[in-house]
């Protein structure tokens, strides 16, 4: 009996000190367990451009100081040397990418590279006799390997956008051209994208230019603004929309109807979503307002993951838009919790092939893992038998052990101890 009534009192004596100092909080902020990857496990250096996982299971990270391969323990640093011809041609990384024979594409400011996988050598395109595009010079922006075409990686450049057949190395390129139709509206690319017809969405600093697999013009105008905007990212969703990240916001395009199209604007506060009805494909016409939704501005980099959430940085760390619920969820830096993120400033996204989600910050890497339930977090009840995170959901006592659940940071586990009175 005594011993019922001693533990009663403990877990009494706990419950008064978690929920008496709660207040009530209008921030609509997350927080998560990230796991963290920085200098301090090794990598070249902590900001982040760049994140590709290989065929093989490798995590390839980049940086502005180094290529970095991680195998989930130990880290390969790839890097530039003036003194060595099988070093990259830069230190900042800008793309990652893996063509048909398992061989990494490195795109860095300073020319193209290819790390060759059976040899672990770099093949620097500036090293080449012919380097009649100059992939060896020119900064490279955006790699992507087609998923419709066989053999073909399309290289973004800061003078043009190449077509190259990795089989040949035969290359095609496409430019900007004064009263040239058939040509980009500016040779400057920023973004690369594919969409399930197989069509190149090519971004470039004054808008959005689709092509085909023959480059051909299919789109060169943009009307969603007056003035063609700059493109960041852009990126295609499952259920056939294409989020086009710009200077002046969001612009999300459905393209699985051309007689229904709908465009979504994110501006500094808001994602509004429009419906166009026009024959004409991607022209603003007969905009009507159908919902309003919060997001934030610097929206500059898109992510859609495998469960229908589209990740969009912010400028307070990031957002994530869930398309089925139409909420958005705000991640941001807490410096109560040390396993949220690092940094709020986000500059890439990534979802290997097991779901969880990689983001690239100016402090390195977040690795956010859904499916790990529970988090052990007694480190964070002190001698008082306080916690941080005080958004209590559920108790429960078993064996011994007292397991709280909160509302944003996992469940704690105290070891309980018996007071005798």
């Amino acid at each position: 009996m005594k011993s019922k009534l001693s533990r009663y009192i403990l877990l009494v004596y706990i419950i008064i000190n978690i929920l008496m100092p709660v207040s009530i909080s209008a921030d609509t902020s997350k927080v998560e367990s990230f796991e963290k990857l920085s200098i301090n496990e090794g990598l070249s250096n902590e900001y982040i451009t760049s994140i590709f996982q290989d065929s093989k299971g490798y995590m390839w990270i980049g940086t502005i100081d180094g290529l970095n391969r991680y195998d989930g323990e130990r880290i390969k640093i790839y890097n530039c040397n003036i003194y060595d011809d099988n070093s990259l041609s830069s230190t900042y990384i800008n793309a990652i990418e893996e063509d048909s024979e398992g061989n990494i594409w490195i795109g860095t400011e300073s020319g193209l590279d290819i790390l060759d996988r059976e040899t672990d050598t770099i093949i620097r395109m500036k090293d080449l006799e012919n380097d009649e595009f100059k992939l060896g010079k020119l900064k490279i922006t955006s790699l992507l390997n087609s998923n419709y075409e066989k053999d073909i990686m399309w290289v973004g450049t800061e003078n043009g956008l190449m077509k190259i057949n990795t089989r040949n190395s035969k290359i095609k390129a496409l430019y900007h051209k004064e009263n040239d139709e058939n040509s980009l509206t500016n040779s400057y690319i920023t973004d690369i994208e594919e969409d399930e017809s197989g069509l190149i969405w090519i971004g470039v600093n004054n808008g959005v230019n689709i092509i085909n697999k023959d480059l051909t013009i299919i789109n060169n105008e943009n009307e969603f603004f007056e003035e063609k905007p700059f493109i960041y990212d852009i990126e295609y969703d499952s259920q056939g929309r294409m989020w086009i990240s710009t200077k002046e916001g969001i612009i999300v395009c459905d393209i699985s109807d051309d007689k229904n199209i709908t465009i979504w604007f994110a501006d500094e506060k808001e994602l509004k979503e429009y419906s166009v009805k026009d024959e004409k494909l991607y022209n603003k016409q007969n905009f009507k307002i159908n919902q309003q939704v919060k997001i934030d501005n610097n929206n500059n980099f898109i992510m859609k993951d495998s469960k229908n959430n589209v990740w969009i940085s912010s400028s307070n760390g990031v957002a994530r838009y869930c398309l089925e619920d139409k909420k958005v969820t705000y991640f941001n830096k807490n410096i109560n919790f040390e396993n949220s993120l690092s940094s709020n400033v986000i500059n890439c996204f990534y979802e290997d092939f097991n779901g969880t989600i990689w983001i690239g910050t100016d402090k390195g890497i977040n690795i956010l893992n859904s499916n790990n339930q529970f988090a052990y977090q007694n480190k964070y009840i002190d001698d008082r038998y306080k916690l941080h995170n005080k958004d209590i959901v559920s108790i429960a006592q078993n064996t011994g052990y007292i397991w709280i659940a909160t509302k944003y940071d996992g469940i704690y586990i105290y070891i309980m101890k018996i007071m005798v009175i």
